[in-house]
């Protein structure tokens, strides 16, 4: 088994490589010039887990769990190159590619990042085009696992959401204020990415996306707070089916059905994001948190907590931190009056899967130790323990034919990161 997964880990990291660096190394010989800078990141990264039953995964976007007596390479590892071209001493384009395993492999899934910035002045600054969704306190680097001393960003809160980014426009202001820096930003655009079930991929979209994010530092502390609205701008194709067979039931089967089947749907509903974060680091210590909340007018994305708290020690070049991270919310328990539910079984079923795909419930601990090998390249070693409660396994994917049981799962991370 090992060979046979040393040969995918191979053909994975060739398949997305050769492309990246031949095409950066056409592009830096027929443009020589001091101001396009080129910078990249990568992280290889092997995953174990001791579950024969749900699949560990980074973020619900992925379609592929890696399960007890398996290595994952896929997961974690990634190459992402970024290109820099400084017009002018105001105007300057980004564009950044990650490239990493995707259930819809595409050039523009790829690029996460393609946006041009006008600085007005030393205050103000705005960027068009495809920027990430500042949602999180790791927005700008949510990728570049170098940037931060875990292994991974907890999936509690960092796995929920999917989307790297944005189309639209951001508005920038920064200006020192009380013995800090104090920014605010304004953006709007619209989004899309898949998510995925032991069963299905979707793709979803956000449209009329209009969110806030305000910042304060003050020498060695750091404080955010964020919010965003948007709609969902598709009904993804299964749910379409469901509600499309449950409304045509007759009230003998099912009262009620079509206003049930109403229920489920997504489309045009508001969904709303909030989040406040911060960081204090004193000495070798650094105390990380963030505390984030989903509400929606969907009755499928009922409204979820989540939140992490992180702990770090340096000593030298090695680094040895613990987080705590939860997600909580209510889970959905078939009720509906009337219903003939010997008859309907496999649809009421489907339903349940359907209203309880967000309702994640589930604690994690997690030690690590993070070796800077050199100023550009670190590794990571980590150890997640999480307790999944009942039908609330939504970070994680079933085994076909396997239903959402509670468990307790041991999950080893290795990352080996690089900027260059």
């Amino acid at each position: 088994m090992f060979p046979m997964q040393c040969k995918n880990l191979l053909d994975f990291l060739l398949s997305i490589s050769l492309p990246l660096l031949l095409s950066s190394a056409v592009i830096a010989s027929e443009l020589e010039n001091e101001q396009l800078n080129f910078s990249g990141f990568a992280t290889l990264g092997a995953v174990l887990s001791d579950s024969d039953h749900h699949g560990y995964r980074k973020d619900i976007g992925s379609d592929e769990g890696v399960y007890a007596d398996e290595i994952g390479f896929k997961q974690h590892s990634l190459l992402g190159l970024q290109a820099d071209w400084n017009i002018s001493p105001s105007f300057d384009a980004v564009y950044q590619a990650v490239l990493r395993d995707l259930p819809n492999p595409s050039f523009d899934r790829y690029t996460t990042l393609a946006f041009l910035r006008y600085e007005l002045n030393t205050n103000w600054s705005i960027r068009f085009g495809r920027t990430a969704p500042d949602l999180f306190l790791l927005t700008e680097y949510r990728d570049v696992d170098f940037a931060y001393i875990w292994a991974t960003a907890p999936n509690e809160v960092y796995g929920i959401i999917p989307f790297r980014s944005i189309d639209g426009i951001d508005i920038s202001h920064s200006k020192r204020l009380f013995g800090g820096v104090f920014k605010s930003k304004v953006f709007t655009g619209v989004g899309e990415t898949e998510i995925a079930s032991s069963e299905v991929v979707e793709t979803l979209g956000f449209e009329d996306l209009l969110g806030l994010s305000l910042s304060f530092e003050h020498f060695n502390w750091l404080v955010k707070v964020k919010y965003t609205q948007s709609k969902i701008a598709n009904e993804p194709a299964s749910n379409t089916l469901l509600t499309e067979v449950i409304s045509q039931l007759p009230d003998t089967l099912w009262p009620n059905s079509d206003g049930f089947s109403q229920a489920l749907r997504v489309k045009g509903k508001a969904v709303q994001y909030a989040s406040v974060s911060g960081q204090y680091q004193w000495q070798n210590w650094l105390a990380s948190a963030e505390l984030a909340q989903i509400t929606s007018e969907a009755k499928a994305i009922p409204k979820l907590t989540s939140g992490y708290a992180a702990l770090s020690h340096q000593i030298n070049a090695h680094q040895f931190y613990g987080i705590y991270a939860f997600t909580e919310s209510n889970n959905y328990f078939f009720n509906e009056v009337g219903v003939n539910e010997a008859l309907l079984e496999e649809l009421i079923d489907a339903s349940v899967k359907a209203l309880n795909f967000y309702a994640a419930n589930q604690q994690t601990l997690s030690i690590g130790w993070r070796w800077d090998i050199n100023s550009y390249m670190a590794t990571s070693l980590q150890w997640n323990h999480s307790r999944i409660e009942e039908h609330s396994n939504t970070l994680w994917l079933d085994r076909p034919g396997q239903h959402g049981d509670k468990e307790k799962i041991n999950v080893l991370l290795l990352t080996l990161n690089l900027v260059f």
